[in-house]
């Protein structure tokens, strides 16, 4: 058993496709089948069931991938500790973002990366499906790092580093009832068409936990993966929405917005399984000096309002 027949098939497990993973690791194609195929000869058993094109793990491929990554891991930390001697940091972290993150200027950080740590390599992709998936993600190896938008202050299998916090704040046209109000109840918001995230993400998630506790209902009409496309539709009247406050500009005249008690939590996720790489703690210390730079900025723009 070869490491790159390991490496192959984590990414062929990964994407759930021999072209995708191939792809992602800037080999060809037949390199990827060739390597699993060999693994599963040497293992004695099939590790995906092929549908034509779509292909899925078989029970024993459930039961190798998180030894593959365990295996993928402790050879990551063993360059590691080499690297360490010569004080040099290299290898590549697969990092998962939000389509808003705040006041943290990702491109800047990464380029700030590149300078600084030459031989680190960061994979960013960007998650449409929110932060519940990218925790998912972390937890499973998919992704090393992932900025996410968690409520919680701890996650079962994720080690948290607190980014970023500001507050969430009630947006309505204009022309609304509640315009020119500066505070609201939950309770009075019933009867609202409201414009929010899909299930699983992290702002979503707390409006949801507040709505509950103030055993209140409401009806999401509209669903959106930016929060600039909420505060258009709300300007034009579709419907009312809570947002982060740094999504709000001096150019967002068309809406009101009202301070609420809820907060958006930025948080930086990795897996609590194994220590982190010296390239992934570089890349969380860049995350974090950033973050700390950028603090304060969404609660200065809600001030400008």
């Amino acid at each position: 058993m070869q490491l790159h027949q390991l490496e192959y098939f984590v990414a062929v497990a990964d994407a759930l496709s021999f072209t995708a993973g191939a792809r992602n690791l800037h080999v060809v194609q037949s390199a990827v089948s060739a390597a699993v195929r060999q693994l599963e000869k040497e293992l004695g058993a099939e590790l995906f069931v092929r549908y034509g094109r779509r292909i899925r793990l078989t029970p024993e491929g459930e039961a190798l991938l998180p030894h593959a990554r365990s295996i993928l891991a402790q050879t990551e930390a063993a360059r590691d500790a080499v690297d360490a001697v010569h004080d040099v940091v290299r290898g590549t972290v697969v990092l998962g973002t939000l389509t808003h993150v705040g006041p943290i200027d990702t491109v800047s950080v990464l380029s700030r990366l590149s300078e600084q740590h030459p031989g680190v390599v960061v994979k960013l992709r960007q998650t449409t499906a929110g932060t519940r998936s990218s925790l998912e993600n972390v937890r499973s190896g998919v992704l090393d790092l992932a900025i996410v938008a968690s409520p919680a202050e701890s996650v079962p299998g994720i080690a948290l580093t607190p980014l970023h916090t500001e507050p969430i704040v009630f947006i309505c046209p204009k022309e609304h009832r509640l315009a020119g109000a500066t505070q609201i109840r939950l309770e009075d918001l019933a009867d609202e068409r409201f414009i929010d995230f899909p299930e699983g993400w992290g702002n979503r998630m707390v409006v949801e936990a507040a709505f509950a506790a103030a055993g209140a209902e409401r009806t999401v009409q509209t669903e959106v993966v930016g929060f600039e496309m909420a505060v258009e539709l709300v300007s034009r009247g579709f419907g009312v929405a809570f947002v982060a406050a740094s999504a709000l500009t001096s150019a967002d005249d068309s809406v009101w917005s009202i301070p609420t008690r809820l907060e958006w939590r930025m948080q930086l996720a990795r897996s609590s399984a194994r220590p982190p790489t010296q390239a992934e703690s570089v890349v969380v210390r860049a995350f974090e000096e950033a973050a700390s730079q950028g603090a304060g900025v969404g609660l200065k723009r809600h001030e400008k309002r």
